[in-house]
């Protein structure tokens, strides 16, 4: 039987099934998101107009480069943080608040976007923050 802190534990399949699906989708999801970062925010017509009847099949360039993510793919990568966090002190200590650590993790994303102030301090902690790639202003919404 599986708690309230292991939500995304499968009785029936290995850790490492579960981490590699876990990996699997984070990746595609990136994957596809740097694919399309170049055509966000155009109609379907002028992404045919400027990339002909089969519209976008490769990468583009977007945010200074080809291949580049947009924050939905920062958002998500903070978001699976915060879970992680959260199930990390839940076990630590035998209780957590998802709501709070995923919270935590979008202040965290939103000082890589250069906002400062009582709610975003200049110090923050955790191997996603350290990653310089993520520190980049996107189109957030």
């Amino acid at each position: 039987m599986q708690n309230n802190l292991e939500p995304w534990i499968s009785a029936t399949e290995s850790k490492n099934v579960t981490r590699e699906r876990f990996f699997g989708c984070l990746l595609g999801g990136a994957a596809g998101d740097a694919l399309g970062g170049a055509v966000e925010f155009m109609s379907r017509a002028q992404i045919l107009q400027k990339f002909g009847e089969c519209g976008i099949t490769d990468y583009a360039n977007a945010y200074g480069g080809k291949g580049k993510i947009t924050d939905d793919t920062q958002m998500t990568l903070y978001t699976a943080e915060g879970l992680l966090r959260g199930r990390v002190r839940g076990l630590a200590r035998g209780t957590t608040s998802f709501v709070g650590t995923v919270g935590h993790a979008y202040i965290r994303w939103l000082a890589t976007q250069g906002e400062r102030n009582q709610r975003v301090p200049a110090d923050m902690d955790g191997w996603l923050h350290q990653q310089p790639e993520l520190h980049h202003q996107r189109a957030r919404g």
